[in-house]
């Protein structure tokens, strides 16, 4: 078992998990920085900005290993190495690191921006809504490399799937036009992503550093208004009384008190400030509302859009370009077993455009080259073949040929003194011998003259009509001749009104024959069944093969053309039984093996009509 897929659930909630955890880490140290916070209330929005955003991870892994606990199947048979893979389903798994990654970013920012109505004491709205949106920033660009490690992880375990069955998915793919769609959206999302994390977090910054500028100045401001204005003795009360009207519009209030204090700057709800600053007589204290800055300003929201644009323009171009290329890429890979390649045509003249697909194109190129070798080498191996098979073919039919006529004299003679001599039982019995043996030897001849006719492409059939009984009959005989000194018996089982057969009555017989002196050969039981049955408008012959030693996968085994004989083996009856397929294929049949029970069977299945 493969752990890149059976441990892929756990793999991507560990990555979740990490991602958040490092992401929270960044925002707790780093926010405040970049925000220019400082002060207990700015510690405990940054924590709680962490722990949103290490929940809503947590939330996230959890929902994961639930959703993919759909594929379990898949990825046990990828684990396993099976072949049961659906292809639907392997696409769908293949899409699922988008899914991941779009669901962390939404779990994760939502529980940023609920950080917001629970910001503590002393941090406006303004202010917790800027961290707020750092922090998905932040979120967002931990996004790009934990997408990354995600489709690593999906791609290591589809590395597992059968290469047919992808090979399905990429094709299914590539004709609806998915691919192409695929790179160009990846590319722009690769391009436009940083540069929006860029823009918008910087102006997140910048307004954060122009609002910590104002919150100072209105407290200078404060300060001053409450050493020109409120000190006793400073003017005509007619001009205190306007100049705090004046500062009440601005956002300032101000008072007097008769008990002397130290200067003081305190924070309130909603970030509002108090200063109280000490005076000859007594002290003021002035309150004013915090920064007027907003969260962005039009002119930063303006530039990171223009910013974000051009990067999605940019994208779109290089994504457009690198699909092209890919696309490129793809047709030289398929064009390289075609005869265009084999014959030695150039691939087409323009490189890639990127490097990585430029060197793909010289591995293409490299891979041409040698299948191109490789071809030729073939061709020549193809053509020996074809010539040795010929000579083979015409040695056999001759050295047959010539065995056939003397072994012919020597049964004709074997008869001729049966008949016509007195002859003892212990003669009788020798020539018996010599003739079963002369009638096997001239079968076997027959059979190899029949397959050198076979492999030249020279064997004509006959065809006639004739009866199946008859025909059956006449396999068994030259079965006996074929099945040595069994003494098992054939049983024939015909079905009523079979009609005739147009078949080469003569090599059809022997076809037959060689089957069923296969199971006469090997019987383990006193008798064999044969039987013939109409089946869909074709008629099959069932030849029992009443032995344990024969399975139907070792049956299928003696019909494979490119299988040895084994040591055990009769050389003579395994080339009869191949030659007895391809008979059965030439007249459009098919011969399959089948289990019977303990044993197996040959079933030759021939059209009724032909």
């Amino acid at each position: 078992m493969t752990g890149s897929a059976s441990r892929f659930r756990s793999r991507a909630a560990v990555l979740q998990l990490s991602f958040s955890a490092l992401a929270a880490a960044i925002v707790v140290a780093a926010a405040p920085y970049f925000l220019l916070l400082n002060g207990k209330g700015a510690r405990e929005a940054a924590i709680a900005l962490g722990i949103g955003i290490m929940a809503g991870g947590t939330l996230s892994a959890l929902l994961s290993v639930v959703w993919l606990y759909r594929h379990r199947y898949l990825l046990r048979a990828l684990a396993l190495g099976s072949r049961a893979v659906d292809t639907y389903e392997l696409y769908e798994f293949s899409d699922e690191p988008r899914r991941l990654i779009v669901l962390w970013l939404a779990l994760s920012a939502t529980a940023s921006l609920v950080t917001v109505p629970l910001r503590p004491v002393g941090i406006d709205f303004t202010t917790a809504v800027t961290l707020s949106l750092l922090g998905v920033v932040m979120i967002s660009t931990a996004a790009l490399p934990l997408f990354m490690f995600l489709r690593a992880a999906t791609a290591r375990a589809l590395e597992l799937a059968p290469p047919d069955v992808m090979r399905e998915v990429v094709e299914d793919a590539e004709r609806f036009g998915r691919i192409g769609r695929r790179v160009t959206r990846r590319v722009v999302f690769a391009v436009a992503t940083p540069v929006v994390f860029l823009t918008i977090g910087s102006a997140l910054i910048v307004s954060a550093h122009l609002r910590r500028a104002d919150e100072r100045n209105r407290e200078e401001t404060a300060r001053s208004l409450a050493r020109a204005v409120l000190e006793p003795g400073g003017g005509d009360q007619r001009d205190v009384d306007r100049a705090l009207a004046q500062a009440t519009v601005l956002g300032f209030s101000a008072y007097l008190r008769d008990t002397p204090a130290e200067y003081s700057l305190a924070r309130g709800k909603e970030g509002f400030a108090v200063v109280t600053t000490p005076l000859d007589r007594g002290s003021a204290v002035v309150s004013f509302g915090g920064s007027r800055v907003g969260v962005l300003s039009s002119s930063a929201l303006l530039v990171a859009l223009l910013a974000i644009a051009a990067a999605t323009g940019l994208g779109t171009l290089l994504g457009r370009a690198l699909g092209a290329d890919l696309s490129a890429a793809t047709r030289d890979i398929r064009e390289i077993g075609t005869e265009a390649v084999v014959g030695g045509e150039s691939r087409r003249g323009r490189g890639g455009r990127f490097r990585a697909v430029a060197e793909l194109g010289k591995s293409v190129e490299r891979l041409a080259g040698r299948f191109r070798v490789f071809a030729r080498a073939q061709e020549r191996a193809i053509t020996s073949r074809e010539a040795a098979a010929r000579m083979r073919g015409l040695f056999f039919a001759s050295v047959s040929h010539d065995l056939k006529s003397p072994l012919n004299a020597i049964l004709g003679f074997t008869e001729l003194v049966r008949k016509h001599e007195p002859i003892t039982p212990g003669q009788a019995e020798s020539l018996g011998l010599i003739e079963r043996r002369g009638r096997e030897l001239l079968a076997l001849i027959e059979t190899i003259l029949d397959a050198a006719r076979v492999e030249a492409g020279q064997l004509t059939l006959v065809r006639e009509p004739v009866r199946v009984d008859t025909l059956l009959e006449e396999a068994a005989q030259k079965a006996r001749d074929l099945g040595g000194d069994s003494e098992a018996s054939v049983v024939f089982e015909i079905a009523p009104d079979i009609p005739r057969l147009r078949v080469d009555r003569l090599r059809m017989s022997r076809a037959l024959a060689t089957f069923i002196a296969h199971a006469l050969g090997t019987a383990q039981q006193p008798s064999l069944r044969v039987a013939a049955r109409v089946e869909r408008d074709a008629l099959e012959i069932e030849i029992e093969v009443p032995s344990n030693h024969f399975s139907e996968r070792q049956l299928a085994a003696l019909l494979d053309p490119t299988r040895e004989p084994g040591a055990t083996e009769h050389r003579g009856l395994a080339l009869g039984l191949r030659l007895g397929r391809s008979i059965v294929e030439l007249h459009q049949g098919k011969v399959a093996a089948l289990q019977r029970g303990l044993s197996g069977a040959f079933v030759v299945s021939l059209p009724l009509k032909s």
